[in-house]
């Protein structure tokens, strides 16, 4: 295991500019998110103020159903990582895996502004809470998954153009395995979303006499 975690931070350190430019990706797709919220209708506003509500109200008196959570959770999580994959050995595919990374950080953002415009105060450290780690981490993760996704893609689009063979099977090994990392870490955070989440925001509120 050890084996391939230097092999992936070794990668990681030779295409750090790419990892750089998706760091700029997703603070500007976070930023929007939270900007976001001040400019929706008055309505959506409304929308999300009771929803928001409701979510917390059902948090705190004990009403979240778990039957189908963690597997929504799963699909949102691990499907979207394993589209993302997928994407990264078509040839067309890197432009697609730009727009779903913004998209999530985008989702980010925007509950952080919703979660902090609706309580105030109180909204600060209930968004860090609901954020910090399981959703920086699911961040964190597809923008390792989206990098292998656009070398692999770029590598492809490369040796087309180029007409050089390429070690496809040698690359294909490496890049499941950052799959299956991915996979693994992505399912503990949606454990951790679905059965622990509710847990500490609930003492968080019960502390604060929300």
């Amino acid at each position: 295991m050890k084996k391939y975690l230097d092999k992936l931070i070794r990668n990681i350190r030779i295409n750090k500019n790419l990892f750089i430019f998706l760091l700029i990706i997703v603070i500007i797709g976070v930023t929007t998110g939270a900007l976001f919220t001040a400019i929706i209708s008055t309505s959506d506003k409304e929308l999300v103020v009771s929803y928001l509500n409701d979510f917390f109200t059902n948090i705190k008196e004990g009403k979240l159903v778990y039957d189908n959570s963690l597997i929504n959770a799963l699909i949102l999580t691990v499907g979207l990582a394993i589209a993302i994959w997928l994407l990264g050995v078509s040839v067309i595919g890197f432009v697609v895996v730009i727009v779903i990374l913004f998209m999530k950080a985008f989702v980010l953002g925007f509950s952080v502004g919703s979660i902090i415009a609706t309580f105030k105060l109180k909204g600060i450290l209930m968004a860090f809470i609901y954020c910090f780690p399981h959703l920086v981490i699911n961040i964190l993760i597809f923008m390792l998954i989206s990098a292998f996704a656009l070398i692999m893609s770029f590598k492809i689009i490369n040796s087309i153009t180029s007409k050089k063979p390429l070690d496809f099977k040698h690359y294909m090994n490496r890049y499941f395995i950052v799959l299956v990392f991915s996979v693994i870490i992505l399912f503990f955070t949606s454990l951790y979303e679905i059965y622990a989440l509710p847990k500490v925001i609930n003492f968080v509120m019960n502390i604060l006499k929300w």
